[in-house]
């Protein structure tokens, strides 16, 4: 078989690898659109053999769709075993319609060569159109070799027709539609499956006396060298049908119908998990040489009655140790009025997570908590010999090290060591069916875990089951052990009970991690509310009949509103309180005091009907369970370092929320809502720190004692002009332009009063203009709200303003001077209070301001080459910056 013979070396090759490529990951793959139906076995079949395949992108068969001429070309080669020469071929399509480079030239010439196919009465082939009923029976009929029988029979179409019907070819439901309507895919797929197995004419003599006769041959084994056979799967690496397996982790026994067990190359099907069922199995062998190799497995329903059971859904099971037993259990618990019952053999076989174990208790199944059972009666004696128990044990994925191939569990019950060179353990990991590798673990992921052995330190054999599942939402309704969530019903894992986490009440809200049998085997509660945090500035109820509780909030995006509440408000975990009684809540939860950091929900109305304060922690860790002040500093407070981005032990990002709130101060006005770049470095603060992540970042930082200055590791801003404009509220506001790091930039500011010359508690309303220098801060709208003036245009000329200062508190100094000595990379300057000094210029961002130049040029980045000797004939001065004790930037200032 040509097809199969290229794609099993590379399966044999690749068997162990996860990851097989698309093109071979065909075997346990069935397209959802045919379970179920007459479709499912032809389907199966012929993706395993690659005859037919699914959607690309969905996998769904298309039933109902049609085939083009073209893309039946390509099926008639593959059912005749042609392929790999259709797609070796360089021939071209003897039809003037089928242009050079057509994707299916390779499979219209092999169909035509064979006699397949032929044009039609103007001598195209049409590749772009449907196939219809007839022309698709035609070309099966003569890929089966009885053509001659078809033409003696009235030829096309009627003469295929009727031939087709006598072979065999249109049984198993084959739609017979007019035979110039399309056939559809379903119909195709069932005539190819049909003509696999149905004997083949041969010409057996030739010359004027030839004859035609039916031989002992068919598509499958001849042409495809696939066999079908039937038997029982015996063994497969976990384990055999009574205990330990020496077969490698890609084989498995079959005890074929003819008595002989036979390993088998697992290939690409799931053969491994059809332990102790009687299957159909199709098997790829090129010569007796070589390896034979499954394509497809399914169950024998003729032979097997299988029966599965949630752990949920069972009631009881009787019988004292050495006798049946009898297995009570619930089709359906909210609609049946008794259980169902099945009777298991005294002797029956028992299989614990995959593997054979003769010691294994089945009065375990009264307590069995997570899984299932299936139950097996391969003889149809309506009595189970074979019993397999699943249960799972979850891991809530807190870490994946790839160094030590270790799985950590947030609730601690298990965590998993599993390392590809441990030669006493076989284990896999699965996502949807796929294998996949440790490294594709992320947090959160759910690991269902089933193990030959209850305790960890005993289980040889361990599968992964990963789910990625959730549901985000609210629990509206609980029902005795499920939770309503969006409108369906969730059952709560035993590992979320068992490690003590918070209980599942009403109005319980996040992101909820389900595991593979779609339970809630964890709940992340800041996922949801948690990102919505304003400070609560203060809250009353007003109104005389109605009391409506009235809530003033500075918000993350730095503005301060007043909010209605809901007529009933939920506080933390308590629902439908009154107004008052929310307020009450509300100043329990500070102590007695209103002000304090929240996080809010509203109604479809706009009014606030959740309120969640913090909950104080103080492990100061991440405690990711509730919305968490987990660290509120003490006197001296915290010192930032710049370097490592941390304020103290924790870390501030790009993401981390800064509400700038003086302590005491209940005037909005003074606050403001920035970002890490408030942070100046080896300066301390005196903070309170929320929502910290596993990595100790603070997701909301709440600085109490900013003096408001700017941040004096920031560069300067030399500017070149200042105009007006709206900002997103459609507010008119002040923009400025300049340049800073050697850019020009433009931001507006936070109002129209901000860019002004004054500084600090100076009261200068004077515009800012083109060559100050500036540095400034903005808020988390990237909108400047402080501006420092380091540098005033207007004493360009001024002899006192020539000085040296350090700035108090910080590491920056500025200098404005003239220029005594000039070197290669260096400059000396004379200011009024300081001496000639020599400054490095090698790091230094240069820039010149010219008052002389025109508007808008009066302020360019230049380099150390401008920068001359102080000249009283061309007179210009120097500013220069320093941090840390170098330069970073210089401004040339034409006096």
């Amino acid at each position: 078989m040509k097809t199969l013979k290229r794609m099993t070396s590379f399966v044999i090759a690749c068997a162990m690898v996860l990851g097989l490529t698309a093109a071979v990951t065909h075997g346990a793959e069935l397209p959802p659109d045919v379970a179920g139906t007459k479709y499912e076995e032809p389907a199966a079949l012929l993706k395993a053999l690659e005859i037919m395949v699914g959607d690309a992108e969905d996998g769904a068969f298309r039933l109902e769709d049609g085939i083009l001429r073209s893309e039946f070309a390509k099926i008639a080669v593959y059912l005749s075993g042609l392929s790999e020469v259709a797609e070796a071929s360089s021939v071209s399509a003897q039809f003037p319609d089928v242009v050079a480079g057509h994707w299916a030239t390779g499979y219209i010439s092999v169909a035509a060569q064979q006699g397949y196919v032929i044009g039609d009465d103007t001598g195209t082939f049409r590749p772009d159109d449907h196939i219809t009923y007839a022309e698709a029976v035609t070309v099966i009929v003569r890929i089966l070799g009885y053509e001659p029988s078809a033409v003696s029979n009235g030829g096309f179409p009627t003469g295929y027709t009727v031939v087709a019907g006598q072979i065999g070819l249109l049984k198993n439901g084959v739609i017979a539609t007019g035979a110039d309507a399309a056939v559809t895919r379903g119909t195709v797929a069932i005539m190819a499956y049909n003509a696999l197995t149905i004997d083949m004419m041969e010409k057996t003599s030739y010359g004027a006396n030839e004859s035609y006769e039916v031989v002992d041959k068919q598509i499958l084994t001849e042409k495809l060298d696939v066999t079908k056979m039937y038997g029982q799967v015996v063994a497969n690496s976990k384990t055999n049908l009574t205990g330990t397996s020496t077969l490698r982790k890609d084989e498995v026994n079959i005890k074929t119908d003819g008595g002989d067990t036979v390993t088998y190359r697992t290939g690409t099907t799931d053969a491994a998990d059809y332990l102790a069922r009687n299957v159909i199995y199709y098997v790829y062998q090129e010569s007796e040489n070589t390896d034979a190799v499954l394509i497809l497995v399914r169950n024998n329903t003729n032979k097997d009655e299988i029966t599965t059971v949630a752990a949920s859904d069972i009631d009881r099971l009787t019988g004292d140790a050495g006798q049946r037993k009898t297995l009570y259990y619930w089709l359906n618990k909210e609609t049946d009025r008794k259980p169902l019952e099945i009777t298991i053999k005294q002797d029956a076989t028992v299989f614990y997570n995959g593997v054979a174990n003769p010691g294994y208790d089945l009065a375990n199944l009264n307590t069995l908590k997570s899984g299932n059972v299936t139950l097996v009666d391969s003889a149809r004696t309506d009595e189970i010999g074979y019993v397999f128990v699943t249960e799972y044990q979850n891991i809530v994925v807190d870490d994946v090290s790839a160094a030590s191939h270790r799985v950590t569990d947030k609730y601690n019950l298990l965590s998993l060591t599993l390392d590809p060179a441990d030669r006493n353990i076989q284990f896999s990991i699965t996502k949807d069916g796929k294998a996949i590798g440790l490294t594709d673990i992320a947090e959160w992921n759910i690991l269902s875990v089933a193990m030959d052995q209850p305790r960890l330190e005993n289980a040889t054999v361990i599968d992964v089951r990963v789910s990625t599942q959730t549901v985000t939402g609210k629990i509206t309704e609980i029902d005795d052990e499920r939770v309503l969530i969006n409108g369906t019903f969730y059952e709560v894992a035993y590992n979320y009970t068992e490690a003590g986490q918070p209980a599942l009440v009403l109005e319980t809200e996040g992101t909820f991690y389900l595991d593979v049998e779609g339970k809630i085997a964890a709940v992340d509660t800041t996922a949801v509310a948690g990102s919505n945090y304003a400070y609560l500035v203060a809250a009353e109820t007003t109104g005389s009949i109605d009391n409506v509780l009235q809530l003033e909030l500075f918000g993350r995006n730095g503005e301060t509103v007043v909010m209605d509440a809901a007529t009933k408000v939920r506080v933390n975990t308590v629902s439908n309180l009154t107004s008052e009684a929310a307020l009450t809540a509300i100043k329990t939860a500070n102590g007695g005091n209103v002000p304090q950091l929240i996080t809010y929900e509203v109604n479809a109305d706009g009014k606030i009907y959740y309120i969640d304060t913090a909950e104080a922690n103080g492990t100061g860790k991440a405690m990711k369970t509730a919305f968490s002040k987990d660290y509120v500093s003490g006197e001296g407070g915290l010192e930032y370092k710049s370097a490592s981005r941390k304020l103290g032990a924790f870390n501030v990002s790009a993401d981390t929320v800064v509400f700038d709130i003086p302590e005491g101060d209940d005037d909005t006005d003074n606050y403001a809502v920035r970002t890490m770049a408030m942070f100046v470095d080896k300066t301390s603060y005196d903070v309170e720190i929320y929502d910290l992540t596993d990595d100790l970042t603070a997701k909301v930082v709440i600085v109490k004692n900013s003096s408001g200055n700017t941040n004096a590791e920031s560069p300067i801003a030399v500017v070149t002009k200042l105009s007006s404009a709206q900002n997103a509220d459609r507010v008119t506001v002040g923009k400025l332009y300049a340049i800073e790091n050697g850019e020009a930039v433009e931001l507006l500011a936070k109002d129209a009063s901000t860019l002004v010359k004054a500084d600090g508690g100076a009261t200068d309303t004077t515009p800012l203009t083109a060559g100050d220098i500036i540095q400034y801060t903005k808020n988390a709208r990237g909108e400047i709200d402080k501006v420092k003036v380091l540098f005033d245009a207007r004493t360009r000329g001024s002899a006192d303003a020539l000085l040296y200062e350090a700035h108090t508190g910080t590491e920056m100094e500025t200098v404005l001077g003239r220029v005594s000595g000039k070197f290669s990379a260096s400059v000396n300057v004379i200011a009024n209070n300081m001496s000639e000094t020599n400054f490095n210029l090698e790091k230094a961002i240069v820039y010149n301001y010219d008052f002389t130049k025109p508007t808008g040029s009066q302020v360019t980045v230049a380099d150390a080459s401008y920068i001359t000797k102080y000249d009283d004939g061309d007179a210009r001065r120097v500013f220069l910056r320093l941090y840390k004790g170098e330069v970073a930037e210089v401004v040339i200032i034409k006096e």
